[in-house]
């Protein structure tokens, strides 16, 4: 099972990690970014507790998801 962590991003540019989990989102390991469209926008976290977040809009105010324990039991996310 996936387990992704729900993060907020505001126009500024600050990042806030929220309570919410979403599991069990689709995974296809041949679709691009694992198809976990529409997050596409990758980056990479700096004292949070995942190291690198999915947002949906590359700029400006957008929700992201973060893989929960990535080494363990999430897709490996390249940074682009």
């Amino acid at each position: 099972m996936f387990e992704y962590a729900v993060y907020v991003r505001t126009q500024e540019g600050y990042i806030e990690r929220m309570n919410n989990v979403i599991s069990n989102l689709p995974y296809d390991p041949q679709g691009t970014y694992g198809s976990l469209s529409p997050y596409v926008h990758e980056e990479e976290l700096v004292g949070f507790p995942e190291s690198v977040v999915l947002w949906k809009n590359s700029t400006g105010p957008s929700v992201g998801i973060a893989p929960i324990n990535a080494d363990r039991n999430s897709p490996t996310l390249l940074v682009a």
